[in-house]
């Protein structure tokens, strides 16, 4: 595994942490103006903090950097792929990632890495297919 696991994985807890705050919170919501207020500041948080711990770098742009090469993005990307995190919205990422990944230009390394993320990945796909 690459560089970025460690922070992908953590910052994949502290989004399920985030987003567990918000259904807990939006349940009482309507009780009284302190649970309405204790469940918008879960909103908040999650919104202020989920770009930044998304992806290494941040979300926003990071297609765009794995496709001009910025080896961080690209690192990052391959570690993303490889611990294919588990947090909101992380399968619509992971699918995008691996579409732009699959283009971008990587390292041998990288791209024997990729390769076997992408061939599981394939696998997977035709297994639940079948």
């Amino acid at each position: 595994m690459g560089h970025y696991t460690d922070e992908i994985l953590r910052n994949s807890r502290r989004i399920n942490d985030l987003k567990n705050r918000i259904d807990e919170t939006v349940k009482f919501r309507d009780k009284n103006e302190y649970k309405r207020k204790e469940w918008q500041k879960a909103c908040t948080d999650f919104h202020q903090e989920y770009n930044a711990l998304a992806f290494p770098g941040g979300y926003e742009g990071a297609l765009d950097r794995i496709l001009d090469g910025d080896p961080k993005a690209m690192e990052a990307a391959i570690c993303f792929l490889e611990v294919r995190p588990y947090f909101f919205r992380s399968g619509y990422m992971f699918k995008d990632i691996l579409r732009k990944t699959k283009k971008a230009q990587l390292s041998e390394d990288q791209r024997n890495r990729f390769n076997k993320v992408y061939d599981a990945y394939i696998k997977y796909r035709e297994s639940r297919n079948a």
